[in-house]
């Protein structure tokens, strides 16, 4: 886990404060990124799991994936690769993700899915493929964040992490207390804290909860549960 981000020249941008070349030729102030506290949790898990395959829905400017394609060249697990779902990167980030990440030349470990995750996700179910980590920071609707969900579960292997960015907004709280609620058999919650704040970890967990005020969302899936038409839903 970086402790110096500094010796992560690929990650100085997003975390010192710099700057991105769009297509354009213009230079970009990257923002609305993942925060540095997630960028080391993320670090941490990415760790202990040791994925191989890796997913994100929302690339922008690219923190998060450049983190991800960077753990995996340095971790040096054959195969590894890191799948980015954005169909807005040309449109509306000037591909300042993909440019920053040829230019550290990590390009090779990413796959960009220039669609919605709606039609990327499922497709990617029915191809069979799965994943050791996911990472969702795509559209904060409640109805995309409960789709991206419903689909990661399926895509998300026994042992990964399923993590939620912004989740103190209004939309994506309610689809955690959906799986707190109804899914609580396939999946164990991780503070956060435990790594950025370790000594009061239990509590600013609990406060942060309480008042809505956290950031990132951890689930570990411990199993594979079977739903049916019948299965009670348990209100959230």
């Amino acid at each position: 886990m970086p402790h110096d981000w500094q010796s992560w020249p690929s990650m100085v941008p997003f975390i010192e404060g710099g700057t991105l070349t769009g297509d354009d030729g213009g230079v970009e102030v990257p923002h609305s990124t993942s925060t540095p506290n997630n960028l080391t949790v993320l670090a941490h898990w990415h760790e202990i799991i040791r994925p191989q395959r890796t997913l994100e829905t929302g690339l922008a400017f690219g923190a998060s994936a450049t983190l991800f394609c960077e753990l995996h060249q340095r971790a040096g697990i054959s195969g590894s690769e890191h799948h980015a779902v954005d169909p807005f990167q040309q449109k509306l980030w000037k591909n300042c993700a993909l440019r920053h990440l040829e230019a550290h030349g990590l390009s090779s470990c990413l796959t960009h899915h220039d669609g919605l995750s709606a039609q990327v996700l499922p497709r990617l179910w029915q191809q069979g493929l799965g994943f050791d980590m996911i990472y969702l920071d795509g559209s904060h609707l409640f109805e995309d964040v409960f789709l991206d969900f419903s689909f990661a579960h399926h895509l998300l292997e026994v042992g990964g992490l399923l993590a939620f960015d912004d989740s103190s907004h209004p939309h994506v709280r309610k689809v955690l207390r959906f799986i707190r609620r109804n899914f609580h058999t396939a999946y164990q919650e991780h503070s956060p804290y435990q790594v950025t704040r370790p000594r009061h970890a239990r509590l600013t967990h609990l406060a942060a909860r309480l008042l809505g005020r956290q950031q990132l969302t951890l689930f570990r899936k411990t199993a594979h549960i079977q739903r049916t038409w019948m299965t009670p839903l348990r209100d959230f």
